[in-house]
């Protein structure tokens, strides 16, 4: 399967617990049974003493927005809690609401602009189900004979942040005597749940949200939580009104969202009583959390601040009516490591991470971890030269590692252009539409100067001006690299057996830049036979991403033709191709092409031409 857990728990410390409470369905009120005028009973915790409070709720009425919506119960919060919390707060979402002792449901939404102490109750009901949904992405390969820790650890969060009170006088939402159905706005519904990272610095933080704003993840704030989710706790005990996480990143990063259980039945938890995602089934950490305190706000935008602590389990639903997951059960993972060196500091440093397997995540997030560790490593991104070197674990490719390497330069933030390739590798190794593709591990070198290392192109001389077909020619290139004496490379290109004699152009260029052929066939519509067919399937793809010139590298390649080819030229030219190489199958001549392709120690800039003379065989 895909990177499993285990591999991941090497490195962490695991802790066992020999006494467990096992807790066990509540009874639960149905949802034709609640009323308007009933009160009941939340439970959360507030404050990083992490006890389990309660706060009175008062039911309002039923929302329903029609066919195709499911019902929520709208509330009002009242008591000494919600007073000194000054409201419902993200991060409350999840907290079981209980109504003459049976369970109604799980604090889920607020309203924007109205008042922090209205709030919906998603039904127990909408929620139970998630523990009867399909499981595929089930991983039972986990450590099962891990040696008992003989000393138990328990990581404490010191750090502690008062939780700051805001007046602000409650309006009225409804009339005392409100009909049993309200009408609301979808739109004004705030979610109380809190999205965050950490680890990520300003940069680093700023890549994160661009990557994962289209997938909706809008509501990203940092948290104090780096370097948790480290340690992974067997049997662990949770209980409804305790703080739980749902994560995507553990270890020096960490990128998640925290809230509340709802339920608990043997293993299976109940939370959030909205998404997370809203992915499915799904492969996600999960967490229990340190609440460090309560921030207030008007308009209901304060928040429960929380710091994600020790892995638990494993969330496998992520749906509309909430998360639920396995206590004890973990999911698979894949394992970056990334290790920068900043030359011109002699500063080396590596950070590790598990990204929870999800083939629309891994590549944002490893890309966004990758750019974090270069960006909090080097003093300066800015006018700087990076080469950045890395393999993925898979079976994508026949020898179990797909390898890159390349050189970039930017101005400004060499780290935006450093890792498009890993992000582009990531890519398509996820992308298989036949089958998944397994992902055991991303190991990322990048060393880095804070100097300038690109180079032009002057001029580009043939050894032999006449060349038959299937014949190599040696390039004399002269490139002159910045604010340093010029150089001189030879780069051999071979002349294709097929080539028709005449005059025969060659772009000399960079890596990474588009060949005047391309450029020229792009822009005016002159037909350019490739030498590769596209790529046409899965393998096709990754070997055409592997083959494709690099930054540092000075690439010869046949020219633009000057003139725009009728079809039945172009067929009678692949006629003569055929028969040229039938006769020189027939001779024996089976020239090996040399590469065209050379490295350098520069970022090459521009394109240049030859020409050459090509003779009959």
């Amino acid at each position: 399967m895909l990177g499993f857990f285990k591999n991941f728990c090497l490195s962490v410390v695991v802790i066992f617990f020999s006494a467990q409470t096992v807790f066990a369905m509540p009874e639960i009120m149905p949802l034709e049974e609640v009323k308007s005028g009933m009160t009941g009973k939340a439970y959360t915790i507030i404050d990083n003493s992490g006890i389990i409070e309660t706060f009175d709720v008062d039911i309002v009425g039923l929302m329903d927005n029609g066919k195709g919506s499911e019902k929520m119960i709208m509330a009002k919060a009242s008591g000494n809690v919600v007073q000194k919390t000054g409201g419902v707060l993200q991060g409350m979402s999840g907290s079981p609401v209980y109504v003459n002792g049976k369970l109604v449901g799980a604090l889920a939404t607020g309203l924007k602009e109205m008042s922090p102490y209205t709030f919906f109750i998603r039904p127990i009901e909408s929620m139970l189900k998630l523990w009867n949904l399909p499981d595929e992405k089930a991983i039972n390969k986990y450590v099962q004979n891990a040696k008992k820790s003989e000393e138990v650890a328990e990581e404490k969060n010191s750090d502690e942040l008062a939780a700051e009170k805001a007046e602000s006088a409650e309006e009225e939402f409804v009339a005392a005597n409100t009909t049993e159905t309200v009408e609301v706005d979808e739109n004004k519904i705030e979610e109380k749940s809190a999205l965050f990272f950490s680890g990520f610095d300003v940069g680093g933080s700023n890549f994160l949200k661009r990557e994962l704003a289209p997938l909706g993840w809008n509501n990203l704030f940092a948290s104090n939580s780096a370097g948790s989710g480290k340690t992974i706790l067997y049997n662990a005990k949770v209980e409804p009104g305790s703080a739980i996480g749902v994560a995507v990143v553990c270890g020096d990063f960490l990128v998640g969202a925290t809230g509340t259980v709802t339920a608990v039945d043997g293993k299976k938890i109940l939370a959030f009583g909205h998404p997370f995602t809203h992915a499915g089934n799904v492969n996600f950490f999960m967490t229990d959390a340190n609440v460090i305190g309560s921030i207030s706000g008007t308009s209901g935008i304060g928040i429960k601040v929380s710091g994600v602590g020790n892995i638990i389990g494993r969330v496998n639903q992520d749906r509309e009516a909430g998360i639920a997951g396995i206590i004890g059960s973990f999911p698979s993972v894949v394992p970056i490591s990334v290790t920068v060196k900043d030359n011109s500091l002699d500063k080396t440093e590596t950070f590790d991470a598990s990204i929870a397997y999800n083939e629309n995540l891994v590549p944002k997030l490893g890309a966004a971890i990758a750019y974090s560790a270069l960006s909090k490593t080097a003093d300066s991104l800015a006018e700087s030269t990076v080469t950045v070197d890395f393999g993925i674990k898979t079976n994508a490719v026949a020898d179990g590692n797909l390898s890159r390497q390349n050189m970039y330069y930017n101005a400004t933030d060499v780290g935006q252009v450093a890792v498009i390739e890993l992000l582009q590798a990531l890519n398509l190794v996820c992308s298989n539409t036949t089958e998944e593709s397994n992902i055991f591990g991303i190991d990322v070198n990048i060393s880095l100067d804070n100097s300038r290392k690109t180079a032009s192109l002057v001029s580009a001389v043939p050894d032999k001006v006449k060349v038959k077909p299937g014949e190599t020619v040696n390039l004399k290139v002269t490139l002159q690299p910045y604010r340093k004496e010029v150089e001189t490379i030879t780069v051999p290109y071979t002349v294709p057996i097929t080539r028709q004699p005449g005059i025969m152009t060659l772009d000399i260029h960079g890596g990474a830049l588009v060949p005047v052929a391309q450029a020229l066939a792009s822009a005016g519509g002159i037909v350019t036979p490739s030498n590769d067919p596209p790529a046409k399937n899965y393998e096709e793809k990754i070997k055409t991403f592997l083959n494709s010139g690099r930054n540092n590298q000075i690439v010869v390649e046949p020219g633009a033709s000057n003139t725009v080819k009728t079809d039945k030229q172009i067929k009678e030219d692949i006629k003569r191709a055929k028969k040229m190489q039938t006769q020189l199958e027939k001779s024996g001549k089976k020239p090996t092409p040399a590469n065209n392709k050379v490295d350098t120690g520069y970022i090459i800039d521009n394109v240049i031409q030859a020409t050459i003379q090509v003779d009959k065989i």
